[in-house]
């Protein structure tokens, strides 16, 4: 029996990459407006400081996180603005792509790969309005943050047609 992966987009670096970013940011979310230092994080996460230094240094660059001059992180702005959009194009940031190997004798052909790429596009579309939709305010503490959603919090969230789970989400 072959055993299953379920990775978010089907890529086990990718899906590591986004559960670690996001780790980081929930951590940091908790605690907002406060900053965590390299130790703490260490703690609360398990994570190398190695890791660690990586996620938060990508968190800088794509402006998601602050590092403080005491060289602790900080978010950069109100968690309710973050969803996981932000933590998927961190994770993508420093995604490597490599084109594919093709054979000598290989043509290209331009029709499949207009198509393939239209593909592509409408896909990577559709991952960011999806994403969009999760603030990760609501990683914080219960007290803090009214769950489930209100229906104000619902309007607009497309279901894709789906009567039971709208139906359910605006009953909550």
């Amino acid at each position: 029996m072959t055993a299953v992966n379920d990775f978010i987009f089907g890529n086990g670096n990718l899906h590591e990459r986004f559960c670690a970013i996001t780790e980081l940011l929930e951590k940091l979310v908790r605690v907002a407006p406060s900053p965590l230092s390299l130790a703490q994080m260490k703690r609360h996460t398990g994570r190398s400081s190695r890791d660690i230094n990586k996620h938060c240094l990508e968190l800088v660059r794509n402006g998601l996180v602050i590092e403080t001059s005491d060289g602790h992180w900080t978010l950069a702005g109100d968690p309710a603005d973050l969803t996981l959009e932000d933590v998927y194009r961190c994770a993508m940031a420093r995604q490597e792509w490599r084109s594919p190997v093709r054979r000598a004798d290989h043509q290209p052909n331009h029709v499949v790969d207009l198509l393939l790429m239209q593909a592509v596009l409408a896909i990577n579309q559709s991952v960011h309005q999806h994403l969009r939709q999760f603030s990760l305010d609501r990683l914080k503490p219960a007290s803090n943050v009214p769950f489930p959603l209100g229906r104000n919090r619902l309007h607009g969230l497309n279901y894709n047609g789906n009567p039971d789970i709208a139906s359910a989400a605006h009953s909550a």
